[in-house]
C-alpha cells in the first residue's frame, strides 16, 4: 500500500471523491481535523503522500490511488482490480443479479452497500431497547473487510455473494495463520493501515478488531446464526441467513405490490361499471323494446361494439336469449312486466324482436309461442325453433 508513484500527480486523483470523504468525516465528528484542511493536506494526514525511501522522490501511494484515484489511474496500476457482487437465489447455475465494480474504494463501498440493501430484507431487530438495522451493520463490516484488508497484489477477484441461505465474501489475503478464526482467540493484525485509517475517519470502519465482534453480534440478531471467518490465502466470511432475508424488497417489489392492489381495484371498478351499464341497457329495453343497438349506444354514449359486448355477456349469463336468424335478430329477456302480444306487434313493424322476459321463467306461455310462430312464418324462408 505504501508503494510510491512519483510520476503520478494529484491530477490523477478525483478531487470530488476527496471532498466527499471530507464532508463525511466532518459530519461525523465536530471539529474534525480535516475540517480546515485542503485536499492535499487530507492526503498527507493518513500517509497517502510520502517520500519513497529508495529513490527519495515524493508521490502519491497505491493506497491513495485505490481510495481516491480516477478509474483510468486505478486501471493503469492495477489492471486486475475489480469486485464482483452476485445475487444467486433462483438461478443457481449463473446468477439473478450481478454488478462488477471497478472504481475507487469510496464509491465501491457505497455501491456494494446498495447492492446488499437491494437484495436483503431489513429485518426489525432490537439492540437492547433500541431498534437497529442488523442488515446494514453486517454489510458495513463485511464490505469494509473485503476492501480494506485485501491483498491487492494478488489478481484474485474479490467476491460478495448473496445466496438463499447465506452471504459470503472472498478476497485475496496475506494470512497470519490458517483456519477458522475464533472470537475468543482472535488477534487482530493490520493489513492495509492507510486504507483502514481513512475508512475509520469517514465511518466505514471502527477500531481494529471490532469488525469480527460486530459481525458476530449482529448476525445473531439478524438470523440467529453464527458467522464464520476463515483465514487462508483466500479470506472468507460466511453469514448464515434465513430465506426470509432474501425475499425481494425495495422499489421493484413495492411496485409489484402496488400494481397488484391497483389491478385488484381496477377489476372491482370494472365489475361495478359493467353491471351498471348492463342495468342501463336492460332499463332501456324495458322502456323501448324496439330500440336498436345503435340508438342504445347513442343514448349511453358508448360504442356500438360496447353495447354488443354487454348484450353478449348477458346472453352468456342466461339473462337474455336470442331467437331467430341473423336476418331477424331477436334478443329476448324474460319478464312478466310486458304485454307480450303488443310488444311483438311493435317489434314486427321494425322487423326486430327484442322481447323482454324474466330470467327465472324457463318457458313462454302457449299463446305467446303461437304468436311468435305466426310472425316468423310471415317472413318468407325464415323458420326458427323456439327455446
Amino acid at each position: 500500500m505504501n508503494k510510491v508513484y512519483p510520476n503520478f500527480g494529484l491530477d490523477c486523483l478525483d478531487f470530488d471523491v476527496i471532498r466527499r470523504a471530507k464532508k463525511m468525516a466532518v459530519s461525523r465528528i465536530d471539529n474534525h481535523a480535516w475540517a480546515d484542511m485542503e485536499e492535499e493536506e487530507i492526503l498527507r494526514s493518513p500517509g497517502l503522500i510520502i517520500i519513497d525511501p529508495d529513490t527519495g522522490k515524493e508521490g502519491i501511494t497505491l493506497a491513495a490511488i485505490l481510495l481516491f484515484g480516477k478509474d483510468s489511474t486505478i486501471m493503469s496500476v492495477l489492471p486486475q482490480y475489480k469486485t464482483d457482487a452476485i445475487f444467486r437465489v433462483k438461478n443457481l447455475d449463473r446468477y439473478d443479479d450481478r454488478e462488477v465494480i471497478i472504481t475507487n474504494l469510496i464509491d465501491s463501498y457505497r455501491r456494494l452497500m446498495d447492492f446488499g440493501k437491494k437484495h436483503l430484507n431489513d429485518i426489525f431487530v432490537l439492540d437492547g431497547t433500541q431498534s437497529d438495522s442488523a442488515r446494514d451493520k453486517i454489510l458495513r463490516e463485511i464490505i469494509s473487510n473485503i476492501l480494506a484488508h485485501r491483498d491487492y497484489s494478488n489478481a484474485y477477484t474479490a467476491q460478495f455473494v448473496i445466496k438463499g441461505d447465506r452471504i459470503f465474501t472472498k478476497n485475496s489475503n496475506l494470512p497470519h495463520g490458517h483456519g477458522e478464526l475464533r472470537l475468543t482467540e482472535f488477534e487482530p493484525f493490520p493489513k492495509n493501515p492507510p486504507i483502514s485509517k481513512v475508512f475509520r475517519e469517514i465511518g466505514y470502519a471502527d477500531e481494529l478488531g471490532s469488525g469480527m465482534r460486530n459481525t458476530n453480534k449482529y448476525t445473531k440478531l439478524y438470523s440467529g446464526g453464527t458467522p464464520m471467518f476463515i483465514e487462508d490465502n483466500i479470506f472468507k466470511i460466511v453469514i448464515p441467513m434465513e430465506n426470509a432475508a432474501v425475499l425481494q424488497v425495495g422499489p421493484e417489489s413495492m411496485n409489484k405490490e402496488t400494481n397488484k392492489e391497483t389491478n385488484k381495484e381496477i377489476l372491482e371498478t370494472n365489475k361495478e361499471t359493467n353491471k351498471e351499464i348492463s342495468e342501463k341497457i336492460l332499463d332501456i329495453m324495458r322502456k323501448t323494446p324496439e330500440i336498436s343497438v345503435k340508438e342504445t349506444a347513442q343514448i349511453l354514449d358508448i360504442s356500438v361494439g360496447g353495447i354488443r359486448y354487454h348484450i353478449n355477456k348477458m346472453k352468456k349469463s342466461g339473462l337474455i336469449g336470442h331467437i331467430g336468424s341473423t336476418l331477424l335478430q331477436t334478443t329476448v329477456l324474460f319478464t312478466r312486466e310486458i304485454n307480450y302480444r303488443n310488444q311483438i306487434k311493435s317489434l314486427w313493424i321494425r322487423n326486430r324482436f327484442q322481447l323482454l322476459i324474466r330470467k327465472e321463467l324457463n318457458i313462454i306461455d302457449t299463446s305467446l309461442k303461437l304468436t311468435l310462430q305466426i310472425c316468423y312464418r310471415k317472413r318468407k324462408g325464415f323458420l326458427e325453433k323456439l327455446r
